[in-house]
């Protein structure tokens, strides 16, 4: 496996970008996405994850060869590429967490995806994680159509998924359509999910406001959940504020004026307060989501882990795992270097 220092320059048709109508082979695909990787920062950190993801997104490509149009819609460098890097931690964690594990005769693991969007993350750890370990990875998300409907424009495309293509992810994708904001949706979901087949892996990256209070819900009343990962995104709005709501996780409580932040962006502008405002109330905020996580039987740590350059901030990862411990995951997790950092639970 090719690590970051025996990267080397890439070839002039690497630097290229890709297309969806590209002429490129599969290899000059895999080179460029090579090449763009292993020039992120964090590549240090991951060595052996960013050496092989563009063989698993090569593995995409090779799959919807017949379906230009699909590969078009699905395939956006720049978001594919930025989805990798701010889910990498989450996925290296998972991965050693999956092959450091013995079960019993029979026994998998199941990921639930929270809040996935087109499911890039859980197409990655079917590609990755051995499906000896793996029963399948459920893709939960509001955007998506019921089963028994058929998807609109209004919906997120499953075609990707589903059809033809269904048999040949080497672990099961699965989509789920739930609103993680009403609370007889999640109940009917955990029941389905939740139910002593075996551990359970919940992963959540990106999850906006609140949503992320739910998800530290999920994992503390559902032992099921073996490993809990969470990387929110931006702060809850100002309406809980003025409500004068307390927020409520396991034993830990905190008033919302503390977390709760007006603005929003418009025309990729901006319109709030200053970042550096934003950015304390962002810390707070993943500072409150930790304490809130139940440690009882359980091991846990918070890290700002440097995936955002540029002024960004969301930078904030939390990770539990119900004892005991794996030990090839919380190695990596407690040792600290010069772009990450961590608090853990006393």
């Amino acid at each position: 496996m090719e690590g970051v220092n025996d990267a080397r320059p890439a070839s002039d048709d690497a630097k290229k970008k890709p297309t969806a109508s590209s002429v490129w082979t599969d290899d000059e695909f895999e080179a460029y996405l090579r090449g763009e990787l292993l020039t992120h920062p964090l590549a240090s950190h991951y060595p052996d994850l960013f050496a092989t993801a563009p063989s698993l997104i090569r593995k995409w490509r090779e799959r919807y060869h017949g379906n230009p149009a699909l590969w078009k819609r699905l395939f956006a460098k720049d978001r594919v590429l930025k989805e990798f890097v701010e889910a990498a931690p989450f996925v290296d964690a998972i991965q050693r967490l999956v092959v450091g594990s013995d079960f019993r005769e029979g026994e998998k693991f199941t990921v639930v995806d929270l809040a996935c969007g087109r499911g890039y993350l859980s197409m990655l750890l079917s590609e990755l994680l051995p499906p000896a370990k793996v029963e399948r990875l459920e893709l939960v998300d509001k955007g998506w159509a019921m089963h028994n409907l058929q998807p609109t424009s209004e919906h997120i495309s499953s075609s990707h998924i589903y059809g033809s293509y269904y048999e040949t992810w080497p672990i099961r994708l699965n989509t789920s359509k739930v609103n993680l904001k009403k609370g007889k949706e999640i109940r009917n979901m955990e029941k389905r999910l939740f139910n002593d087949r075996g551990p359970v892996i919940l992963v959540a990256v990106h999850l906006c406001g609140t949503l992320s209070l739910r998800a530290v819900d999920l994992f503390n009343r559902n032992p099921e959940v073996r490993f809990f990962c969470l990387k929110p995104c931006c702060l809850p709005g100002m309406v809980h504020a003025k409500r004068d709501e307390v927020f409520y996780l396991g034993n830990h409580s905190f008033d919302s004026k503390s977390v709760c932040m007006s603005g929003r962006w418009v025309k990729n502008v901006w319109k709030g307060p200053p970042r550096t405002t934003t950015k304390a109330f962002f810390e707070r905020w993943a500072d409150n989501l930790f304490l809130g996580l139940d440690d009882g039987g359980a091991a846990k740590i918070k890290k700002t882990i440097l995936v955002q350059n540029d002024g960004g901030y969301q930078n904030e990862f939390l990770f539990a795992e119900r004892l005991p411990e794996t030990a090839a995951v919380w190695e990596v997790l407690r040792r600290d270097n010069r772009s990450t950092k961590g608090v853990e639970a006393d």
